[in-house]
């Protein structure tokens, strides 16, 4: 736009500058100063060259008539959730000022300390609160030749987590220094409500320490790339010796964790191979006592069951017996022998009896003969002894089943 255009009168024409009012002030309360203007210009105009060509925006030159564009606030009155004003911090900046701006983290100022300062120590970083003013006639260049310069944008986003607040609203500005008093203490809060208006933007540099948040910088909006950059870099120094010791901090604390996480386990695996030993200590324990118990109800069952046959056996006939008499030698597995007279009528079923109430029961064992070799157990109990030619007299032998 050519300043003919603009409606400035020529050869001379009267500019007033003022500070910009609040809309409660009066016109007559500004403190104004007044200056004349002489433009000079040829006929044909051709020495007067567009302020475009120069490169300047005119939203740069005019920043008060530049806010006055601005329709939509960067942040909403009032705001309830901080993460959903800080989308339209962001959305709003980014339309302003163009795509190339710090990463604005989403979310409360308490989750932007979570994330910043929290993690491991490898992984902290330090936490930058950019607080905006639409105010401020320092606002417009701040962000867009500063805060938006890709020198600075990188150099954010590798080493800050970055929080923004919008202090031009009464009511989030209250918000904020509510949040700042809780978080940095009063002495902070105070120097931040102080501020005046064209001191802003601000740009708060913390810290994160174990006892509380320390504020190590707070850079105003009068300031230049290369200042802005070295004082980043001033923090950035004082948090990488502080960072340096809580790595060796938290190394030594995971090695004694560690330590003493391996000194557990293996106390805890000594402990489950003693219980382990134990266990199957009692468990051979009740087995053997299982076993016992049964080998012993046998053993008494077996008792019985011998003494038993050993009542019902018929008596044994004397020598001088007028009846046929038979009479077998039997010998053990162990050698042994005991004789035993019979009647020759007897049934072969006595002979087992009295073989088992020796302790021998034919399920378990072979009564053999011996000419010719016979297995006795195989013939039929009901048989006399006379019919099984046991008679008058005959020699067997025990031996265990297979």
């Amino acid at each position: 736009m050519t300043l003919a255009v603009s409606g400035l009168t020529f050869p001379c024409h009267r500019l007033t500058v003022g500070r910009r009012s609040s809309p409660v002030q009066t016109r007559e309360q500004s403190e104004e100063q007044c200056t004349d203007v002489h433009m000079v210009s040829d006929s044909d105009g051709d020495d007067f060259e567009d302020a475009t060509e120069f490169g300047v925006d005119d939203g740069e030159m005019f920043g008060v008539a530049s806010s006055a564009l601005r329709k939509s606030p960067m942040m909403p009155e009032n705001a309830e959730n901080e993460g959903d004003a800080l989308l339209q911090f962001t959305a709003e900046f980014s339309s302003r000022y163009g795509d190339c701006h710090p990463v604005y983290f989403i979310g409360s100022l308490e989750a932007a300390f979570q994330e910043a300062f929290y993690g491991k120590a490898r992984d902290r970083k330090l936490l930058a609160i950019y607080l905006h003013h639409d105010e401020s006639v320092l606002t417009n260049v701040f962000c867009s030749q500063m805060l938006c310069a890709e020198s600075i944008v990188s150099y954010l986003s590798q080493n800050f987590i970055t929080w923004a607040w919008d202090m031009t609203k009464e009511a989030n500005r209250a918000r904020f220094l509510t949040m700042c008093t809780r978080h940095f203490g009063s002495v902070v809060a105070q120097t931040i409500r102080t501020q005046k208006t064209d001191q802003f933007p601000l740009f708060l540099i913390i810290m994160g320490k174990r006892s509380s948040n320390e504020v190590l910088n707070v850079i105003q909006g009068n300031t230049t790339v290369d200042e802005l950059m070295m004082r980043l870099m001033a923090a950035m120094e004082i948090f990488s010796a502080q960072q340096q010791e809580d790595i060796k901090d938290e190394d030594e604390r995971e090695a004694r964790e560690n330590v003493k996480r391996e000194q557990d386990e293996a106390y805890r695996i000594s402990l489950e191979a003693d219980r382990a030993k134990r266990e199957a200590q009692e468990r051979e324990m009740a087995e053997q006592f299982r076993l016992e118990q049964i080998r012993k109800e046998q053993e008494e069952e077996r008792e019985a069951i011998r003494l038993s046959l050993e009542q019902s056996l018929p008596p044994e006939p004397k020598e001088e017996s007028t009846e046929s008499v038979s009479k077998l030698r039997i010998r053990t597995p162990s050698g042994e022998f005991f004789e035993r007279r019979f009647l020759a009528s007897s049934k072969l079923q006595v002979v087992f009896d009295f073989v088992a109430s020796k302790g021998y029961p034919w399920e378990e064992y072979k009564l053999l003969g011996t000419f010719p070799r016979r297995d006795v157990t195989q013939l039929d109990p009901n048989k006399s002894l006379m019919e099984v030619k046991l008679y008058p007299q005959e020699t067997l032998f025990l031996e265990a089943k297979e």
